[in-house]
């Protein structure tokens, strides 16, 4: 009886595992992939990650002048209109936040973000207030 119970008890595991293998879906080829027009090596090559300018330094000469704190998207247009700036202040304490046109930063030497603009005009420029973006 034992011997019984013990190879119908096979038996349904067996068929339940043949059945789970049956049920899942082809793995995706990737000689079927194909690329979103727009999307290919040369627009990655010259692309960033957003993740990776958040938090870089932004310098005016040798000085470092502020920190890349947020970037500023025209939603309509999907570009990058600006960045969100922390001046001024130390170690976090005592800064503020100004929105700059992506147009004053430029890349530098060793990938460092420069800018003409002085630390004097970014710490005379208005507060970046969030309640003027769109939700």
């Amino acid at each position: 009886m034992k011997v019984i119970l013990l190879a119908a008890a096979a038996a349904m595991i067996a068929v339940g595992a043949a059945q789970a293998q049956q049920t899942q879906p082809p793995a995706p080829s990737d000689s079927a992939a194909v690329p979103i027009e727009g999307i290919d090596t040369a627009a990655l090559a010259n692309s960033a990650r957003a993740s990776k300018l958040i938090g870089s330094a932004v310098y005016r000469g040798d000085n470092s002048i502020g920190k890349i704190e947020d970037l500023l998207v025209d939603l309509d247009k999907a570009t990058l209109t600006g960045v969100v700036l922390s001046v001024g202040g130390v170690l976090g304490v005592g800064d503020k936040r100004v929105a700059v046109p992506v147009k004053q930063l430029k890349i530098g030497k060793e990938a460092r973000f420069v800018t003409e603009l002085s630390k004097e005009q970014l710490s005379s420029a208005p507060v970046f207030d969030l309640g003027k973006l769109q939700q």
